[in-house]
């Protein structure tokens, strides 16, 4: 599917994702057209002179206007936060607009919805009952194929993730519409400040610092961006693609970071039981002050699993490649982030 005369919708135009879509497209010769919420930071859309339609995707009546006459729906918009309280919303928003804007779209005859969720909605690696898969010491990676696993935490961003792409597969399964996903593990991305440097080297500067031996996976914006865009245009539909770059542990990932600043941290090593009882403490304080619940038991259980995973299915059908971490990391941390919508390249 060539994209050059479409008309595409990117919802939530005014996140760092969205607005690296825009930046992609826009460099492409294409113009999408900007889903914005009223609060909405418009300032680099407005330099680019798109078309924004406001609308809020919790409000199902504002749907059908937002993606009327439209070909391409690039679905960005979702509440990304691991938080454990305000389930309802992570629902509202994550799972049923999702599903909202899914059935819109079949109604209008839109050609191809592309929806991203997150490596999460997958699945990951317990890490002593999966290593019998792969022998022990193996490299195991998560791919396309994994049965999600992590429906048992209550975690609501992962829960409503998982949940939209349940729903909006049921949908894609009754024709029209057809439904890519993409699955980016942790974005990396300059802040809105663009002084990533100072912020790690705050960071840093405190007493100590965890030591964890999991394994992550993070990945550059600058190539997430592209891949969608080869998803919308070559992905096969019901299929999802996972956009992952480079697995570290998070002891490995925080040295590289120290190399780069020049100031070792101090890290130590918190049993797993010292940081339960933590969290079940926190919980206790959250409630009785009635505010965010942040850190709490089940996000501490996510420290049993890996989170690597595979990008092999993308590389394959969509020419989906990442830059090294560390190129990413010496980008971020010396505030040198170039080809983004922050920082165009000449």
């Amino acid at each position: 599917m060539s994209l050059l005369k479409k008309r595409i919708l990117i919802t939530g135009a005014s996140g760092s994702l969205g607005k690296q879509l825009i930046y992609e497209l826009h460099r492409r010769g294409i113009k999408p057209i900007a889903h914005v919420r009223e609060t909405s930071d418009c300032k680099y859309i407005d330099s680019l002179g798109l078309e924004k339609r406001v609308a809020d995707l919790r409000i199902p009546e504002q749907i059908p206007e937002l993606v009327k006459n439209i070909d391409v729906v690039i679905h960005t918009a979702a509440w990304v936060n691991f938080r454990q309280d305000r389930s309802d919303e992570f629902t509202e928003i994550n799972t049923t607009a999702a599903s909202n804007l899914f059935l819109a779209t079949q109604k209008a005859g839109v050609k191809r919805f592309l929806h991203v969720s997150t490596v999460a909605a997958i699945a990951a690696l317990h890490r002593k009952s999966d290593i019998i898969n792969g022998g022990v010491g193996a490299p195991i990676k998560v791919t396309e194929k994994n049965k999600f696993n992590l429906g048992h935490l209550h975690i609501p961003y992962i829960r409503s993730k998982h949940a939209a792409e349940v729903e909006l597969g049921r949908i894609a399964a009754e024709g029209g519409t057809e439904l890519v996903i993409v699955n980016p593990s942790i974005i990396v991305a300059p802040s809105r400040t663009g002084d990533d440097r100072s912020k790690a080297l705050k960071a840093f500067s405190r007493w100590f610092m965890p030591d964890f031996t999991n394994r992550v996976n993070l990945v550059d914006i600058r190539d997430v961006a592209p891949a969608i865009i080869n998803a919308v245009e070559g992905g096969r539909p019901g299929e999802r693609y996972i956009l992952a770059g480079d697995n570290v542990t998070v002891r490995e990932l925080t040295l590289a970071v120290s190399s780069i600043l020049g100031k070792m941290p101090h890290l130590i090593r918190l049993p797993w039981w010292f940081l339960n009882i933590a969290a079940r403490f926190s919980v206790m304080l959250s409630t009785l002050r009635r505010g965010k619940v942040s850190f709490y038991p089940d996000l501490v259980e996510l420290l049993k699993y890996d989170w690597s995973y595979s990008s092999m299915k993308a590389r394959r059908e969509l020419g989906f490649s990442n830059r090294s971490l560390v190129v990413t990391l010496n980008d971020l941390l010396g505030n040198s982030f170039t080809g983004t919508y922050m920082k165009p390249e000449n």
